[in-house]
């Protein structure tokens, strides 16, 4: 792996991936299959399962890298993938254990509620300058430090800070708006 790609911002890593580097996305795997795995392992709480899904989650994005839209940021869009997968592994477990009819509608609704509240929130975040959008995605997705992202974005921590909070501000501007 070249350095070149490990300082690559995960968008930039995802398009090289499209591209055919190999490379990049064992980079992309590396920076979020720990947080994917705690993501999976605190729904299942089965740790092989988790494990397992793991696996179908980074499947699932390797068959679908030339859907993804560089404009928009990727942490959002990988979760959206393992919230998919995970969707996918309750429908098969309730195949197996039946459950009622009720709950599955209920179900139903919050997930297309929340469909579209990601999708609000994936075209808002798209609609930041790169820098706050990159900012906001390593420290809400990624749970980055401030220290952290200034290092992956060349700059400051206190500039990285601000990032942040300038692109937090305007999104809660523009979803705000979409709400009333």
């Amino acid at each position: 792996m070249t350095k070149e790609l490990k300082i690559k911002s995960d968008e930039e890593l995802m398009e090289s991936y499209q591209l055919g580097s190999t490379d990049a996305f064992d980079i992309l795997f590396q920076r979020h299959s720990g947080r994917v795995l705690g993501f999976l392992a605190k729904r299942i709480g089965k740790m092989k399962v988790a494990d397992d899904l793991l696996q179908d989650v980074f499947f699932k994005l390797h068959r679908s890298k030339h859907q993804y839209n560089k404009m928009l940021p990727f942490s959002p869009w990988l979760f959206s993938i393992t919230r998919s997968v995970l969707l996918d592994h309750a429908k098969k477990r309730n195949l197996e254990d039946p459950v009622d009819v009720a709950d599955l509608d209920r179900m139903s609704s919050d997930e297309i509620s929340q469909s579209k509240d990601e999708r609000d929130l994936s075209t808002a975040l798209g609609s930041l300058p790169k820098l706050q959008q990159q900012a906001v995605s390593l420290r809400v997705y990624d749970e980055e430090t401030f220290e952290e992202i200034a290092s992956r974005l060349s700059t400051s921590p206190d500039n990285a800070r601000q990032l942040v909070s300038r692109g937090l501000k305007k999104l809660r501007d523009l979803l705000g708006r979409k709400e009333n």
